[in-house]
């Protein structure tokens, strides 16, 4: 075997050395792109992930919001039922306590009579105080100074129609009563004082406290009726009419006032008013 020259040696190491080369590029071509396939498959394997948790939470969210829709519809039906069942109880206890009340009841005290000098009138100063049927007080008696010693009670007794009684469970033979003023017959009427306020719920017919809706409305109407021809005839009423009592009335002497079975005001003697007894000397 011949000797190897210098020139094939050189030749033979380069050789080496591009196989070498090109074996080290190859590799780290074939690295890269299985680290950058590798890579680029994790990235969309993530996405899809992620996708999948979005549409699970999407569908989460409309199961949810779903079940408050349904909820919702529940708790505004039962706040409907409630509204209903409130109106209800309004409409049943202004009913009883309108049918309760038989009639109205006021005693009247005369705490004394003196005369005008300068014009020969008799003056009379009354207490009003409202009763129930046990003789209780209602509210606070209102004092008043008549001109005169026979003192008039002008009311309005109004009996409702069949809308009401559909309405508020008021028996057909229910009369309420307004008590509109007193005067004396040395006064105009319009000179009066006035009783129970125009549009206001009688105290007799209260319980205290604000009126509901159900009470406003059947006080205004019964007001609004109670004034007008024109309504009575559109609602029908059975019998509206307005009368104004007398009496002659004396100092020290009580008077008591009832609404009749028939529908009229009567006012009656009830006695002589208890004298205080006078402190110790």
């Amino acid at each position: 075997m011949a000797k190897t020259t210098l020139i094939e040696k050189v030749s033979i190491i380069t050789s080496a050395i591009r196989t070498l080369l090109t074996t080290v590029i190859v590799g780290g071509l074939g690295i890269g792109g299985w680290y950058g396939y590798n890579t680029y498959n994790a990235t969309e394997r993530e996405a899809q992930r992620s996708a999948q948790a979005l549409t699970q939470a999407r569908a989460d969210l409309e199961a949810k919001e779903a079940v408050i829709r349904v909820k919702e519809q529940e708790i505004g039906a039962l706040n409907t039922e409630v509204a209903k069942q409130q109106e209800e109880i309004e409409r049943l206890d202004t009913a009883m306590r309108l049918l309760k009340v038989d009639h109205r009841m006021a005693m009247i005290t005369v705490l004394d009579q003196t005369k005008d000098e300068a014009t020969e009138t008799t003056l009379t100063q009354i207490d009003f105080q409202e009763i129930n049927d046990n003789g209780d007080p209602i509210g606070m008696p209102k004092r008043f100074e008549i001109k005169g010693d026979v003192l008039y009670i002008d009311s309005w007794v109004v009996k409702f129609d069949d809308k009401y009684v559909e309405q508020a469970d008021i028996d057909r033979s229910t009369s309420l009563v307004l008590f509109r003023r007193v005067f004396g017959e040395m006064q105009e009427p319009r000179e009066g004082f006035a009783l129970d306020e125009d549009g206001a719920r009688p105290a007799v017919y209260g319980r205290g406290g604000e009126m509901s809706e159900f009470e406003k409305k059947i006080w205004s109407d019964f007001w609004e009726v109670a004034n007008s021809e024109a309504k009575q005839d559109e609602l029908g009423i059975r019998a509206v009419h307005g009368e104004a009592p007398s009496i002659k009335m004396k100092k020290g002497k009580a008077y008591r006032v009832d609404l009749r079975s028939s529908g009229g005001l009567s006012i009656t003697t009830a006695g002589d008013i208890a004298t205080p007894t006078p402190p110790p000397v």
